[in-house]
């Protein structure tokens, strides 16, 4: 996770969780205690490094807003590192709510619903304009039921369109509605409107709807509530006023956190090799069995935010940071610093400025780096970037930077936003990647979409193509889908440093070693004929089946492409892997025996030209009080291969999360293990039947720390 905002959109407060990579939000589950939901969601293919750590981010509510607790973690307790993960999001009241995705692929939303009242509206400061008047629709007798028919029909439409951020719309419809005879949709179409205005950045109107309102609907709660809203907004023909008027009181905030968890593991193997003689009875030759303490460290992380906002900026300062200590002998220590950086954004101008260290935004830009990136909007929904930079992760030698531009479109139409970039790295004075891509959203009625498309100039090859979505048919349906195909690895001219020459007597690990032997236009071929592609392709969704069940399926294929030979390189031809499929199906409960618990049972089968294998899980989530969090989970796994031979694996674990107080927390996790394999079997120099090694070994990890938020 990144950061939290929160903000309102018309009747509803919404929590925006953004992440520093592209993500797809898939189900939620959520507790009839209407104070825990966990939001699950895939992290989509990138070329970054990402560290799959748990942290939390939380808000302290106030003003109606509930105070909210984000725990961001591995979705199973057994695989800390799958790319498979869930957020626990505890509220501090029973509310309602319903999670859904965000409007680009680096959030996920969590809809509080009837609480947009209780945002605190800090409106931007305007440029002054010239007054716009709104006449009222004089009282009139009762309209007939046509009316009120024709009206309510254009409420609910604009009310649809509201809610799906499609804020013109609603203004055209609710103009129709306003024009109407006086009905009994025309008090919240007034109320609508006026936010409508408010949420498309329209103050000066939006205070002229609110006036309108008041004046025609003097009394009542939604009065009150509209009076306190108006009186933040600039009044019509007031501008000098609003020249003058005091700057808002600018507030500070710092949150974080700060953890450390010792992690052990430790491994007993045992290896049984034997041979079949003529008459098919097996004899063992050796039996060997090895233990081995195999893990030993300790992990410090650290995560702390500082923001200051007022009517003129919004500034951040974001430091990331983790450091493994190694106590296994003859092991090295090492820190992984991945963010540093420091974030304005002026409200008042349009620009945004961002330097240190930091996770890439777009922009074509597909790595870490240290650099410089830099926007401002020149007019209304459109936006120019520029970055700078080179990535933190060292390839051998060399040295690479690289610089890019783009564009942002926020509305190319109501429904469809884009960016279009051009980024060029330098590798040791050569050009490593000169590349055109384009990124599109699309965001209408539950439907969440986004594609990417990178070409490289130099190479004149496709980079990456992708597309994924999600659609919330309703609060009870989610599906989704992911096409993904790019090089692996990135096509660059960095690339050619890993291929053997010949014509070297050691690795080469700059570019400038290898053109000395060898052309740049012959590298670069290498690189495009040695470049193989990875294609991946998932659909899947969830439905409730009732008010303590959901079911789920999902289907995904993947492959990576064939790579020729290359004589003068001595490498051979690699065949392609073939398709890789897998299906699986969920059943997932929730209050089985409590107001917090929830279970998921999973079968998957999956396979490819040479293996089938077949998965039975269970994950349970419970939580005892306001202190326990526990999460025990089984998993049984079998393997049928034909070069790899068979196997059989069962997983035993459990994760408990003990608050000690509000902000401290203690941590830890046990996985048991046991493995046993046979592997492929073969044929002899006298033509009997050899079987592979017969192994058989268990494996204990754990981990045990705390962490303290703030």
């Amino acid at each position: 996770m990144d950061e939290v905002e929160l903000r309102q959109e018309g009747a509803n407060a919404i929590v925006e969780i953004k992440f520093v990579t592209p993500v797809q939000y898939t189900k939620s589950i959520s507790a009839r205690s209407s104070d825990l939901v966990q939001a699950f969601y895939t992290v989509l293919p990138t070329r970054e490094q990402i560290t799959l750590d748990a942290s939390e981010r939380r808000l302290p509510g106030g003003g109606g807003i509930p105070s909210i607790i984000i725990r961001d973690e591995s979705a199973t307790s057994t695989a800390s590192n799958s790319v498979n993960r869930k957020m626990v999001i505890r509220l501090g009241t029973s509310t309602r709510f319903k999670v859904r995705a965000g409007r680009s692929n680096r959030s996920i939303e969590l809809v509080l619903e009837g609480l947009g009242n209780a945002v605190k509206v800090e409106p931007p400061k305007f440029l002054p304009v010239a007054p716009v008047a709104t006449t009222p629709s004089l009282p009139a007798s009762p309209a007939d039921s046509d009316v009120d028919v024709s009206a309510a029909g254009l409420l609910a439409s604009a009310q649809s369109a509201f809610d799906g951020g499609q804020y013109d719309a609603a203004i055209e419809t609710l103009n129709k509605l306003l024009n109407l005879p006086p009905n009994k949709s025309s008090r919240k179409a007034q109320e609508l409107i006026g936010l409508a205005r408010l949420n498309a950045g329209d103050n000066l109107r939006a205070a002229s709807e609110f006036g309108v309102f008041l004046k025609l609907y003097p009394e009542g709660t939604d009065s009150d509530r509209i009076r306190q809203l108006a009186a933040s907004l600039p009044t019509l023909g007031a501008e000098k006023q609003s020249q003058t008027k005091p700057a808002a009181e600018a507030t500070s905030t710092v949150s974080g956190s700060v953890s450390s968890f010792y992690y052990g593991g430790q491994s007993d193997n045992r290896t049984l090799t034997q041979d079949y003689v003529d008459n098919g009875i097996p004899v063992p030759r050796s039996d060997t069995t090895l233990s081995n303490v195999d893990q030993k460290q300790v992990l410090t992380n650290v995560d702390m935010n500082w923001r200051l906002r007022d009517d003129e900026k919004d500034m951040r300062f974001v430091f990331r940071d983790a450091y493994t200590d190694d106590l296994l002998k003859n092991s090295k220590s090492k820190e992984r610093l991945t963010a540093l950086y420091f974030d304005y954004k002026s409200l008042s101008r349009g620009g945004n400025i961002r330097i240190g260290r930091q996770s890439p935004t777009g922009g074509g830009v597909l790595y870490r780096f240290d650099g410089v990136q830099a926007g401002y909007i020149f007019k209304p929904k459109w936006k120019v970037n520029a970055v700078i930079g080179k990535p933190t992760d060292d390839l051998l030698d060399a040295k690479r930077s690289f610089y890019g531009f783009s564009i942002d479109a926020q509305a190319l139409t109501k429904e469809l936003s884009g960016s279009a970039y051009f980024i060029e790295q330098v590798i040791d004075s050569e050009t490593d990647r000169r590349a055109l891509g384009a990124d599109l959203r699309y965001f209408k009625d539950g439907l969440s979409a986004s594609g990417q498309l990178d070409y490289d100039q130099i190479l004149k090859a496709v980079n990456i193509a992708a597309v994924q979505s999600t659609w919330q048919i309703s609060e009870a349906t989610v599906l989704n889908a992911m096409l993904d195909r790019r090089s692996t690895p990135v096509l660059s001219l960095g690339n050619a440093l890993f291929f053997p020459d010949p014509k070297l007597a050691v690795q080469a690990k700059r570019i400038e070693e290898l053109l000395g032997t060898t052309p740049i236009d012959t590298l670069r071929e290498r690189v495009s004929t040695l470049n193989a592609y990875q294609n991946q392709f998932r659909v899947g969704g969830t439905t409730t089946l009732t008010s303590n069940w959901q079911t789920g399926a999902d289907f995904s294929l993947s492959s990576t492409d064939a790579i020729p030979a290359v004589p003068s390189l001595s490498i051979p031809a690699q065949a392609s892997t073939g398709n890789r499929w897998g299906v699986s199906a969920q059943m997932i409960g929730t209050n089985l025996y409590s107001i917090r618990d929830t279970h998921v049972f999973n079968l998957s089968l999956m396979g490819g030209p040479s293996d089938h294998g077949t998965l039975l899980s269970y994950n349970n989530l419970s939580s005892l009080g306001d202190k326990w969090q526990l999460e025990p989970s089984l998993k049984y796994y079998t393997q049928i291969g034909t070069l790899s031979g068979d196997s059989d694996t069962w997983t035993l674990g459990v994760r408990g999360i003990y608050r000690v107080r509000n902000q401290i927390s203690l941590e830890s996790e046990l996985t048991y293990e046991k493995y046993d394999a046979t592997g492929a079997t073969t044929t002899s120099g006298t033509g009997s039947l050899v079987p592979g090694t017969i192994s058989s070994s268990t494996r204990t990890n754990y981990y045990l720390g705390v962490r303290l938020d703030f």
